[in-house]
Parts: structure tokens; C-alpha cells; sequence
């Protein structure tokens, strides 16, 4: 007569049973989610028994490594020494929930069985289906028949059946993976495009997952084969090893295969080497370099390679090429923090000639900081270099280092802010150039709100300085430098400026009128000519500095002299989010400041015109204007078009900008002028066709074009496109260009591109750097998603 009981030691082994069904649903993983890290529960294991229905499954499980189990019945046969849980199988542990019709568990055979519905519900979301799994030699041996796994990103893996031998490696059989969504048409039942393998090789030893004899499919049609490949198992955060290769084609460097290899070299270091193989250029060397530390982290990017071809009387003819780009952020404490950025290229056109980088302004740099409230101190060094021809590189600065000090007195018992600003510098140039700066300003602003609405701001300050110079340029003799000598200034100023908002609302609008008056004294002094001017060449005046106490940007030149500035602001908003804004003002002087160029048009008595107009009447339309009008002639003396426009399916951008001709400018010094054109055209919800162009209006020609059209859906995408450069630099030279580009979800992304250069005579390019024109990344390029961020929402940013 058998024996059977409802109590006793088979809560414990149901238990264990059911965690070793967990660990081997979860050991067939996907390749794109975390595999299960919980092991077989030991037989201290706690197990708490639940009656059906009594459980509150709006609790959460418990994570304590108790066990939490319910059924409808629960059977251990004391003669047979099977356990069977039946009915609403439902089992819990560490966070994860397996459920089943039935669990039992034969302690003669070792057999472990689930039947009828089995689903494992992770920690993170992901589920894992089976309709029957089967476990031996003490659970680690098993077989799964009908596996099924839900990614949490929707993805999709399934199998015919699994077999999971010596506990550590589990064979998928006829395996398909696809994170697609299967489109609800009649008569379609395939992901538009999956990867089915004969065998998928789980080892939980070497952490590795291995396919053999796969196939990609795009819509049911085998379109690539790959006899083995195999990559981390989703537990393996970084593993060493090849990475997807890339491949491109083009005239200048022939057909390019690169082959990147990452290396884990510690847990907090890595490299990632990866070898450009051209067959006109030969190789490129390209490398990566990345360590976290305790402080902080700091990685490098260096290029190099020896050129076959060399272009005589360019910088092509070098026989050595390269490239060293880095940066590294640091925390020392609370307070305390340091960092570095590197950017070293051996020539001016290395970066753009093999497609690295459009850059043409480097920057190097160390710095110190410490921050304290409204407190501050920072400490810069900088090695600066431009890459354009014009360029003169002797003339170039180098700073090391350049100290900044901010204290904050604070609110002097109502009588406003005080604020001390130091500066310490020291200055040189490859020429010869030794400029030595310390300087010292006190601020004091007073905010102050009248009852009839007036807005007032009182502001004062005390600046000195003390120069010690070498080999400053004179500017009265060219070519010749004056010696060494210390020179000293000191400049009071005073002002206040005063707005009287108007506001009235009438039905769904409100409309501001603010006239805005300023007025400043200091003394006519001027600005000492033996001082060299290195961090306040560039000066521009426009709306948002009309109302600046000083419109030099450094402090090698100091606006001095008694002047006033007006100007009068209107704005509009509407309910529904509408809104528009126009300024215009002039600034004054009681005499001429020849420290500003005339170009600026702040030199004479009365200043050009300056102004910004901006309209935003929906979401669908963003204007803005910005212009300045030469006081005398009412010409534009600079001028600036922005259009952001969406009208149905039809997505455009439109930017202009014209700059008079400007001396101070060494390496753009004539009229500036050109037109950027931009437009994306959704001709579905997944497909769209796109193209922009660059016209200098200058130099009267295309700077560039492009052309093409995308498709785009959950896990797949597509853009075919042309794009053309018309820019002839050294030697930089003409280029068209037909790129193709394949994003597949969760794997990557690859391109193909076949380029043609077109000789012909240099131009004279006013724009020398027409911008990023890169087409692999469909978030910031054109090619890839073309205003993309226009879709769907707000343009207003």
C-alpha cells in the first residue's frame, strides 16, 4: 500500500528542483540579455508552503534566499519517493518566478520533471517558456523541449529543444533569434529579418556562446551564411576579442577593411586595436586606450600610419602621419578636481584627409579646479593649434599657466553684492612673445525693484593691472617688437541700467514692452597699445552683449571712456504656447574708442544697429533673425537666418548667414557669406527621402551636397545616399561619394561606400570646413536620420 503525504521534506525538494529548472532555462540565453547568476539552492534553504489563494501576489517576492511556493496540491509518495506538485505550480526565489502545471521530483532515478505551461519570469523582465523540461545526474544534465524566450527589449529567442550536460554547457538545437516584431498582416507570420542556427553552444565556464551553421534571414529569404561565430554570453560585461569589421572603398584609398580587436586587459583597463587596411595607402594604425581609476578615468585615441603616395609641397609628402587625441577627468575631493584634454595631429589636413575628423581648431589642455559655494578657483594650461593654411603657427600662444580666483563677499546688509576677481597669467608665442598678466577687479551690484515697477541695477568696479612683456608686436612699425618692460593700469567704473516692463493682457495673449537704458562712466583712457592683445582679438557685437559692462571677451582690452546704451524689447505669448520677441538697441560714447576696429561698428561715437527677432508660432515653426546695420549706411553688416519649418510629412531647415569684411580676422579676414539648405520628406511611417546642400554665396560655389533616402522601423534600418565634396584643399581633393548604410537591432550597424574623386583646378573656398558630413550614425548624421529629432514634437528647444 503506498504512502503519501502533503507535508514533510518535499517542500525542500520541490524547491531545489525548481531553482535547477530555473538555472537551466536561463543557461540557453540570449545574446542580448544577462543569463541567470543564481545558484542551486542548498538544502538549509527555507521553504514556506502557501495555500492557494492565499498569497497577496501584489507583494513582491521575497529576495532573502527564502523559498516562496503554492499549488494546488502537493504530494510526497514515501514507497516511490517521488514529490509531485500539481495545479498552479508556483514557485519563488531570490526574485525570480517559475510556474508550471506540474513539478515532480523522483529521488530514486534523480529525475527532475516539469510539465504544461512552463514560464521562468526573470528579475530583469525577461520570461523563458518551455513546454517540458527534464533533469538527471543530480540536475546537472537536462533536456528542454519547446524553449521560448521574451527579452525585456521585446526581442525574441526560440529553439526545438536544449540539452544542458555536466551542468555547464547547454546545446540549443535549431535555434532562432530575431528582436523584430512580426508585422500583423494576413498571411505573414516572419520577423522581417532573424538568424536561425543548426546549434547554439552555451559553455557557462568560458562564459561564451557559440553558433554553428547560421544563417540570416531578411523577410524568410536566406540572404548571409556563417558557418561559426560565437561572442561573450550576456553575463560578460567585456571579454576580449574581434569585433565586427568594417569595410569602404574609395579612389584615394583604395578598398579599406578595418579589423577591430578589443582587449581586456584588467577589469578597470581596456584597448581596443584596430588596424586599417587600405590597398593605395597602406595601413593605418588606430588604437584606443581606456583605465578607470579610484579618482576618476582617462582614455587616449592615437592614428598613425606611412603613406605610399606623397603629395609634394603639401603636408601629404611627410613620410609619417598621425594623430593623438585624449582626455582624462579627475576627482582629488569634494572640492578638488583636476582632468586634461590632448589634441595633437602631426599635419594640418591628416585629420580630414583620412576621414578622422573635421576639426579644425585644436585645443590642449590641464586644469585644476576648486569650487566652494559661490566661491572658485581654477588653473588652465593651453597649447592651442589651428589646422587651416592661413594660419601662421609662430604666432600662435601658448598659455601655462592662467589662474582664476572668484570670491564672494557676499550681501553687504542690504547694500548690495561685493565680488573679488583675480587673474594670473603667463603668455607665450613660438616668435618670441613673453606676456605676463596680473590683474584684479572688485565688483559691488545692487538689484532694486521700485514700487512703480522700475527695474534698477546699480553696479560699480575697480580694476588693476600689472603686464610684464617681451617682445610685444608694435603695432605702429610692423615686423618689430618692443623690449622688455613692466607695465601697470588701473580703470574705476560706474553705471546703472534701468528696464520699465509694460505688460497688458488682452483675451489668450500677453504682451511685455521693457525699454531697457544704460549708463556707464569711466575714464577715457584707452587701451595701451604695448600690451599684446591675445584673448580679445575677436570681438562681436551683437543683441547679447549690447548691455555688457565690458564687450572685450578677454582682459587684454578694457572698454573705458563715458558711454550709454538703449534699446527696447517686445514680446508676445499665447495660451497655447505661441510666442514671439523682438530687440533692437544702440550703444553711445561721448568720444571715438579706437581700441574697437571698425569692422565691430562700436568704434565711432554712435554704434551700428544690433538686433534679434524671434517667432515661434507653434511647434511646427521656429524663426529667428539676428542682424546688425551699419549706422551710416544702413547696410548689414553682419546677418543671420535660421528657419526650423515642419508642414505635414515635409521637415526643412533653412540657415544663412552673411559677415562683412572684417581685417581683425587673420584667417577669414575678407566678407563672409554663405546658405545652408536642408529638407527630409516622410513619404510613409518608415520610409523617407532627404538632401541638404552649402552654397558659399561668397565664392559662388557648392560647397557640398547630399542625397538620399532611409527606411527605418523597430529593428531595422536602411539609407542609401550620395554625397558630394566640393572642397580642394592641399591635398584634400574633390570628392563624390555613394554610401549605403545597414543598422541591424542589437547588432550593429555596417556600411558600404564607393568614392570617386574629380580633379580640377583649386578654388579659392571661403569656407574651408563645410562641417560634419558623417554617415554612419543615423543620431548626428543627415545620412542616418536626417532631423530626426523634428519628428513627432516640439522643434523649440
Amino acid at each position: 500500500m503506498k504512502k503519501a503525504s502533503r507535508m514533510g521534506s518535499g517542500r525542500r525538494v520541490i524547491a531545489l528542483a525548481a531553482t535547477a529548472i530555473a538555472h537551466v532555462l536561463l543557461a540557453t540565453g540570449s545574446p542580448a540579455q544577462a543569463a541567470a547568476q543564481t545558484a542551486p539552492i542548498a538544502a538549509t534553504s527555507p521553504v514556506r508552503v502557501v495555500a492557494p489563494g492565499t498569497h497577496d501576489k501584489s507583494k513582491t517576492y521575497p529576495e532573502s534566499g527564502e523559498v516562496l511556493m503554492q499549488a494546488d496540491d502537493l504530494v510526497y509518495d514515501r514507497d516511490s519517493q517521488i514529490v509531485t506538485a500539481t495545479g498552479h505550480v508556483e514557485i519563488a526565489y531570490d526574485g525570480r518566478i517559475l510556474m508550471a502545471d506540474k513539478v515532480t521530483y523522483d529521488q530514486k532515478t534523480d529525475v527532475v520533471t516539469a510539465d504544461g505551461n512552463v514560464s521562468l519570469l526573470e528579475t530583469s523582465g525577461e520570461v523563458a517558456f518551455a513546454d517540458h523540461v527534464v533533469l538527471r545526474n543530480k540536475m546537472k544534465d537536462g533536456v528542454v523541449q519547446t524553449l521560448s524566450v521574451l527579452m525585456t527589449d521585446k526581442s525574441r529567442l526560440a529553439g526545438h529543444d536544449a540539452v544542458r550536460t555536466n551542468g555547464t554547457v547547454t546545446t540549443m538545437h535549431r535555434g532562432v533569434y530575431s528582436p523584430c516584431k512580426i508585422c500583423k498582416k494576413e498571411g505573414q507570420d516572419t520577423p522581417l529579418w532573424q538568424i536561425k542556427a543548426f546549434r547554439v553552444i552555451h559553455n557557462s565556464e568560458t562564459k561564451r556562446i557559440i553558433y554553428e551553421d547560421a544563417f540570416m534571414e531578411i523577410f524568410g529569404v536566406p540572404v548571409a551564411y556563417l558557418p561559426f561565430f560565437s561572442h561573450p554570453d550576456p553575463t560578460v560585461k567585456r571579454q576580449s576579442g574581434f569585433l565586427v569589421p568594417e569595410i569602404a572603398s574609395s579612389t584615394d584609398l583604395g578598398q579599406e577593411v578595418t579589423v577591430p580587436y578589443y582587449w581586456v586587459i584588467k577589469p578597470n583597463m581596456d584597448a581596443t586595436i584596430a588596424p586599417r587596411f587600405t590597398t593605395q595607402e597602406g595601413i593605418v594604425y588606430q588604437g584606443e586606450f581606456r583605465h578607470r581609476i579610484e579618482q576618476g578615468q582617462y582614455q587616449f585615441y592615437g592614428t598613425g600610419t606611412w603613406p605610399r603616395t606623397k603629395t609634394l609641397g603639401t603636408p601629404g609628402e611627410a613620410s609619417f602621419r598621425g594623430s593623438l587625441f585624449g582626455d582624462g577627468a579627475f576627482k582629488l575631493n569634494p572640492e578638488w578636481d583636476w582632468g586634461f584634454q590632448a589634441q595633437l595631429v602631426s599635419d594640418n589636413t591628416y585629420l580630414r584627409r583620412y576621414g578622422l575628423s573635421d576639426t579644425t581648431d585644436l585645443t590642449n589642455n590641464i586644469y585644476l579646479n576648486n569650487f566652494d559655494g559661490r566661491n572658485s578657483l581654477t588653473a588652465n594650461a593651453y597649447y592651442f593649434r589651428n589646422l587651416l593654411q592661413t594660419t601662421n603657427r609662430d604666432n600662435t600662444p601658448w598659455v601655462a599657466p592662467i589662474v582664476d580666483f572668484k570670491h564672494d563677499f557676499g550681501d553687504l546688509l542690504g547694500d548690495g553684492r561685493l565680488t573679488f576677481n583675480g587673474n594670473a597669467m603667463l603668455l607665450g608665442t613660438p616668435a618670441g612673445l613673453d606676456s605676463r598678466r596680473l590683474s584684479g577687479t572688485l565688483d559691488w551690484e545692487k538689484p532694486f525693484t521700485s514700487r512703480g515697477g522700475q527695474v534698477y541695477r546699480f553696479f560699480a568696479s575697480l580694476r588693476g593691472d600689472v603686464y610684464m612683456t617681451d617682445k610685444a608686436p608694435n603695432s605702429n612699425m610692423p615686423g618689430t617688437t618692443y623690449g622688455a618692460e613692466t607695465i601697470t593700469r588701473a580703470l574705476p567704473t560706474a553705471g546703472v541700467e534701468v528696464s520699465y516692463p509694460f505688460v497688458n493682457s488682452a483675451g489668450s495673449f500677453r504682451q511685455v514692452i521693457e525699454p531697457i537704458g544704460q549708463v556707464i562712466y569711466a575714464p577715457s583712457i584707452g587701451n595701451n597699445d604695448r600690451i599684446p592683445n591675445q584673448d580679445s582679438i575677436s570681438m562681436e557685437f551683437d543683441d547679447t552683449n549690447l548691455f555688457s559692462e565690458n564687450r572685450f571677451p578677454g582682459l587684454d582690452r578694457w572698454e573705458t571712456g563715458a558711454r550709454a546704451s538703449v534699446g527696447v524689447r517686445y514680446s508676445i505669448y499665447g495660451a497655447d504656447g505661441a510666442q514671439a520677441s523682438v530687440l533692437l538697441g544702440q550703444s553711445y560714447r561721448l568720444k571715438e574708442d579706437d581700441s574697437f576696429s571698425a569692422a565691430t561698428g562700436l568704434r565711432d561715437q554712435r554704434s551700428d544697429y544690433v538686433g534679434a527677432i524671434q517667432v515661434a508660432p507653434n511647434n511646427n515653426l521656429f524663426v529667428v533673425h539676428r542682424f546688425r546695420i551699419d549706422q551710416k549706411n544702413f547696410k548689414f553688416s553682419r546677418n543671420e537666418f535660421d528657419v526650423i519649418a515642419k508642414t505635414g510629412p515635409l521637415s526643412t531647415q533653412l540657415g544663412y548667414a552673411y559677415f562683412a569684411q572684417d581685417p581683425s580676422l587673420l584667417t577669414a579676414p575678407g566678407s563672409r557669406e554663405q546658405v545652408n539648405l536642408g529638407s527630409v520628406l516622410k513619404l510613409s511611417e518608415y520610409w523617407r527621402v532627404f538632401g541638404s546642400t552649402t552654397r558659399d554665396l561668397t565664392n559662388r560655389f557648392t560647397v557640398s551636397n547630399q542625397i538620399g533616402v532611409g527606411y527605418q522601423d523597430d529593428c531595422f534600418g536602411l539609407a542609401i545616399g550620395m554625397y558630394q565634396s566640393n572642397i580642394n584643399y592641399q591635398d584634400i581633393q574633390k570628392t563624390n561619394t555613394f554610401l549605403v548604410q545597414i543598422t541591424f537591432k542589437n547588432l550593429g550597424t555596417t556600411g558600404v561606400g564607393a568614392g570617386a574623386n574629380s580633379s580640377s583646378s583649386n578654388i579659392a573656398a571661403g569656407v574651408i570646413n563645410p562641417g560634419s558630413s558623417v554617415f554612419g550614425n543615423p543620431d548626428t548624421s543627415l545620412f542616418g536620420d536626417p532631423a530626426g529629432w523634428m519628428y513627432g514634437g516640439s522643434l523649440r528647444r
